[in-house]
């Protein structure tokens, strides 16, 4: 049963990388993006890294795809045109996707990788919890403060635009 999941996931990725490759269209290559990212997030739950999952929806398909898709749909109404790629190198870029998977694939198959420790989800995530407020503490704070002063920043741009 696992394997047939692994397989639908594994065309589910598939797909969206294809789109994204050979679609004319930004917004469609946006949505294929969040689709190849949940591809993802659905591998990390077969390899029974829930968190890796959960953070992969949030963060990746949830944030920068959303944010990609508003920032070409803004670019868009700000132009007042249509905004659409038209490369005659979609087909190069194909092949060299391909190329890439198949390089990706032979190493992947050529690794021993051994078997290493398993940890439940829950002592996983304990111990990331652990390791970002003792270790990596500073680079914690850092990053809250740089997201808090982006949003401080998104606010008053919302503010300053919506007063013009």
């Amino acid at each position: 049963m696992i394997g047939i999941i692994h397989i639908f996931i594994s065309v589910l990725i598939l797909l969206g990388v294809s789109i994204i490759v050979l679609s004319n269209n930004i917004v469609h290559a946006a949505y294929a993006l969040a689709l190849t990212l949940v591809g993802v997030a659905g591998m990390y739950v077969l390899m029974n890294a829930e968190l890796l999952a959960v953070v992969q929806i949030l963060i990746y398909a949830g944030g920068v795809v959303i944010l990609l898709a508003f920032g070409v749909m803004l670019t868009n109404r700000l132009r007042g045109e249509k905004v659409v790629t038209d490369s005659g190198n979609k087909w190069i870029g194909a092949i060299i996707s391909i190329v890439i998977f198949l390089g990706f694939a032979y190493l992947i198959q050529s690794t021993d990788f051994g078997a290493g420790e398993i940890r439940t989800p829950s002592d996983q995530i304990q111990q990331i919890g652990i390791a970002f407020l003792t270790k990596h503490l500073l680079a914690f704070e850092l990053i809250a403060f740089i997201l808090l002063v982006a949003l401080v920043g998104a606010a008053y741009l919302a503010k300053m635009s919506s007063d013009e």
